[in-house]
């Protein structure tokens, strides 16, 4: 199964992903941070660092991926259904974004070492902005934006004698972002233009974390059967860039190239999880990225301030036993979120609140299909401000298979 979805995965990258306009929030800085891809995760609230999943893959702490102990594979996507409004006018727009893939195996259950390698993505531009004049002739300006950062990463996980686990893993950083501005007269004389910048930075980083042994001794109450604290780090270091230039009309183009540098700060998360009688999780995290010493061509970024988020989640996992049911086997999460953006826009920060709910569906045993829904709002619709209320569906399907086990005769 794992192998016939790897193929068909690749397959599928040769194809161009549909993509409308996002938010335009993402016209600053280099977009919206994308803090998990998982629609497990997308489900409590978006983050949890301190858990560690034996189905689940953790892109946020490699320290989570110590109880793995089968050959993992997990791939998703999201569509956003976007209403936007000012204190004029108001639009919709969706998008379906490719969410990532990872991949995990475990080398030694004894020592918690497991292996994973993934491609995932950190920001995402994605934006239209289209004025329409008609004086003193008919024309429109429109500016777009589109593309983002990701990542491909390998690392490890390591359990040590005590019972603590950390882990690391190397981090490549790379994207495409596309900026274009253009004035188009459509029934003119004048000529119409297009103005295009397009940046490809790179570089090399690294995600470091640990996760604490079981606490739960700590706490006298049987009713707590599992207690961890957890915590990462993300380097992002100075990603080198490339820039093309194209300006062009119906008669002349132009062509420049640039390089430049974007020194991104560091990312650092922690949270802790609870679990209630084996069944019950609560998961309470906070991550933090001073986006205000974003730096460009060492130049700050003006309109950024540091961002925070502070998600609170819940998840019941049921105790499959020989002959349960499908609908005894499912997995319920809800949660919730408060995001202190990086953006300021006059002088003014843009917060996000997210309410989220999800489940996971059994396939086979260890094999799920993960669904999880979002519903945020973000900014004001008070003038000069954007107010948006989105709708994010989560898909993603989640396999388990028994590999690198030496066969018995």
């Amino acid at each position: 199964m794992i192998r016939i979805t790897i193929i068909s995965f690749l397959l599928l990258l040769n194809f161009p992903v549909f993509s409308q306009s996002g938010s335009l929030y993402t016209s600053m800085g280099i977009g919206d941070v994308l803090y998990s891809y998982s629609a497990r995760r997308a489900g409590m609230g978006g983050l949890g660092v301190s858990l560690a999943d034996d189905n689940f893959i953790n892109t946020l702490n490699p320290a989570g991926w110590h109880k793995i102990k089968s050959t993992r594979i997990e791939f998703g996507a999201y569509y956003n259904a976007m209403f936007i409004s000012d204190n004029n006018q108001s639009g919709f727009y969706g998008e379906m974004e490719f969410s990532g893939v990872t991949m995990a195996f475990p080398v030694s259950q004894l020592y918690g070492i497991t292996a994973s390698a993934g491609l995932v993505p950190v920001t995402n531009v994605s934006y239209e902005v289209k004025h329409v004049f008609t004086s003193p002739e008919n024309y429109e300006v429109i500016s777009t934006g589109s593309g983002g950062l990701s990542k491909m990463y390998l690392g490890s996980s390591y359990k040590l004698p005590f019972g603590l686990v950390i882990g690391a893993n190397m981090d490549y950083y790379f994207g495409n972002i596309i900026y274009k501005a253009g004035i188009d007269f459509s029934n003119s004389s004048f000529l119409s233009s297009e103005y295009e910048t397009r940046y490809n930075p790179k570089g090399i980083g690294g995600t470091f974390g640990f996760i604490s042994p079981d606490l739960s001794s700590l706490i006298d109450t049987a009713t707590i059967t599992e207690f961890n604290i957890g915590a990462s780090v993300s380097y992002f270091g100075n990603l080198d860039f490339d820039t093309t230039i194209i300006a062009s009309s119906s008669r002349i183009d132009t062509l420049s190239f640039g390089s430049g540098s974007i020194e991104i700060p560091l990312r650092f998360t922690a949270g802790a999880n609870i679990v209630l009688n084996k069944r019950y999780m609560l998961s309470f995290d906070y991550a933090l990225q001073p986006w205000s010493e974003l730096k460009i061509n060492n130049v700050a970024q003006t309109n950024l301030r540091n961002a925070q988020k502070f998600s609170l989640g819940f998840e019941y996992k049921p105790e499959v036993e020989l002959g349960s049911t499908f609908w005894e086997q499912i997995i319920w999460r809800t949660g919730l979120s408060f995001e202190q953006t990086q953006y300021m826009i006059n002088n003014e920060g843009i917060n996000q609140y997210t309410f989220t709910g999800g489940f996971s569906l059994p396939i086979s045993f260890g094999n799920t299909l993960d669904i999880a829904v979002q519903y945020s709002m973000r900014g004001s619709s008070e003038p000069g401000l954007i107010k948006e209320n989105t709708i994010r569906l989560n898909a993603g399907i989640s396999f388990g298979e028994i590999w690198f086990i030496r066969q018995s005769y």
